[in-house]
């Protein structure tokens, strides 16, 4: 018996790794964008929509961290770049101080909203918050409810960023960490109307 045990735990193993590359293979399919689709391929895990295939985005609501009312239609005709963050997640933590930065250099034409889920209650996230020194609003959504109405380019892992443009049309998505010069290249490209 204990020589089959390790061909057991062998296979198992084996059997666990088969099903992680397959969903990852999943996952990855919209790196290679179909032509003709309006979305342009970019750096790993970076979508941009080309102007005239933009859809408009659905409004992120709800009440902040502080239990105020906020949606990502408050901010006029600035760009918003949505994050999606939770403060259990280390990716998150990795890129607070790159969109810190990035919302600070492109104070003058665009606005950072996060979207903080399933953290449970406030506690944490404000925590996260104060630690990370955001500077921007974030909606307190627990339950994920607001993500599922970006059904065109859902933001699919935690980090995600979404950039709606000024006319409230998504003009990219990028899935995990970004940087504060992946942001603030999108956010500027986007404010003068690419």
């Amino acid at each position: 018996m204990p020589t089959s045990t390790p061909l057991l735990v062998r296979t198992a193993l084996a059997a666990a790794l088969a099903v992680v590359l397959a969903v990852c293979a999943a996952c990855s399919g919209d790196r290679d964008t179909p032509a003709g689709s309006g979305l342009v391929a970019g750096e790993p895990g970076l979508t941009r929509i080309a102007v005239a295939d933009r859809t408009p985005a659905p409004v992120a609501s709800g009440t902040d961290l502080d239990g105020k009312p906020l949606a990502s239609d408050d901010f006029g005709d600035k760009v918003v770049v949505l994050n999606v963050w939770g403060s259990w997640c280390a990716p998150c933590r990795k890129e607070a101080p790159a969109l810190v930065e990035a919302q600070q250099q492109t104070a003058d034409v665009a606005q950072f909203v996060g979207i903080n889920t399933r953290d449970l209650d406030t506690g944490p996230a404000q925590a996260f918050v104060r630690a990370f020194e955001l500077n921007y609003p974030s909606i307190f959504d627990p339950s994920g409810a607001e993500l599922l109405k970006f059904e065109e380019l859902p933001p699919g892992a935690i980090p995600s960023t979404l950039v709606i443009d000024a006319e409230g049309r998504i003009a990219a998505r990028i899935i995990g960490t970004t940087t504060t010069a992946t942001l603030v290249g999108l956010v500027r490209d986007v404010a003068a109307g690419e």
